[in-house]
């Protein structure tokens, strides 16, 4: 009898065992697809196939400034308070990416390397896994991502003697700093939890060269 009852709480035991490692297993998995969705870089389709990408239907039909103002509270006929609750975590992974794309606008500035579109795009249109979605963002707003980035370009090309002395060091966590302020604000102004968060993943994409 007791040995009947050593196999199975043997067996028992290994089948739990089994389940622990295929959950710790699917979570790395998430983990690891979270991440990748997060930095895959967008790849603009063809001009002459830009039409036939539908927009996202996450979102409700919603895009640039009419997405910003329901999320904002500005219009609050467009979408259902639940919809905006539905729609504002898969609106953070499309706003992470537009605000790297709008630093970057700033560091082109920077250095010299300017885009047809650098100085009049508020709307950056952003590529998901179901269709695309425009994240559109008051001037204002725009061209002070754009400052920070262009301090991020001209730190980069500082010139060696002040790397060496650990200004550079200061100077880009100071530029950080700078961005999570202005990122944080935003995210209160959307109704964002996280801030921080949205902050540190855009943050990541400048480090120091």
């Amino acid at each position: 009898m007791l040995s009947a009852l050593l196999t199975v709480t043997v067996v028992i035991g290994i089948i739990l065992i089994g389940l622990l490692l295929f959950v710790l297993g699917k979570l790395t998995w998430l983990e690891s697809a979270t991440t990748s969705l997060l930095t895959k870089i967008d790849i603009t389709p063809a001009k002459d196939k830009l039409q036939e990408i539908q927009m996202d239907p996450y979102f409700y039909g919603l895009t640039s400034q009419e997405l910003w103002n329901c999320l904002t509270g500005e219009d609050t006929a467009q979408a259902t308070p639940l919809e905006l609750d539905e729609i504002r975590p898969r609106y953070r992974i499309a706003l992470i990416k537009s605000l790297v794309k709008f630093i970057q606008d700033g560091m082109n500035v920077g250095n010299n390397v300017i885009s047809e579109n650098t100085f009049f795009e508020l709307e950056k249109l952003i590529f998901t896994s179901r269709g695309q979605v425009g994240i559109w963002l008051p001037s204002s707003r725009v061209e002070k991502l754009r400052v920070l980035g262009a301090k991020v370009a001209d730190l980069n090309n500082g010139n060696s003697e002040k790397k060496e002395n650990g200004f550079k060091d200061i100077a880009l966590k100071n530029i950080h700093e700078e961005i999570k302020l202005e990122i944080c604000d935003l995210c209160k102004l959307l109704q964002l939890r996280h801030g921080d968060d949205i902050a540190s993943d855009v943050i990541k994409a400048f480090p120091a060269d």
